[in-house]
């Protein structure tokens, strides 16, 4: 069963973010079936983006634009221990972020930003809620002899 998602984004002001971001996210069918935190919208303009990041089930984050609020949000976002998406406009990482974007995701002729975000909204949504959680990862088994 499909759960509703409750979805951060997380992105630097410097960016056209309305046009960019907010309108695919907005006009994506898949998208809109979750609580979506935009957070230069007016719902969640005023909140203070910290207990956004701790309420969200997961995290979308766009960095090709560096900014002190977007490091910050970052920082937050990685001691969460939340699932995060990075990626990127431009398909690049500034070298200023690095440290905090272990790796993007990368948008290609046949798959976008909108198409990024809505398979990664579509897997963390058909997980239960025990397996969001549960951050253990399983590489193999060990066979009885």
């Amino acid at each position: 069963m499909k759960r509703r998602l409750k979805v951060y984004f997380i992105h630097s002001s410097k960016i056209d973010y309305n046009n960019l971001l907010y309108r695919p996210i907005l006009a994506s069918s898949v998208c809109i079936k979750h609580e979506l935190m935009l957070p230069q919208s007016k719902n969640y303009q005023d909140k203070y983006i910290k207990d956004l990041i701790d309420k969200a089930d997961i995290i979308i984050a766009e960095v090709s634009e560096p900014s002190f609020g977007l490091k910050l949000e970052l920082r937050w976002a990685l001691k969460s221990g939340k699932p995060v998406k990075y990626i990127s406009l431009n398909n690049e990482v500034p070298k200023k972020l690095t440290k905090l974007v272990p790796e993007i995701e990368h948008t290609r002729n046949d798959k976008s930003i909108i198409n990024i975000i809505e398979d990664y909204i579509e897997y963390y949504a058909s997980m239960s809620t025990s397996d969001l959680t549960n951050t253990t990862i399983v590489l193999g088994e060990v066979e009885d002899k």
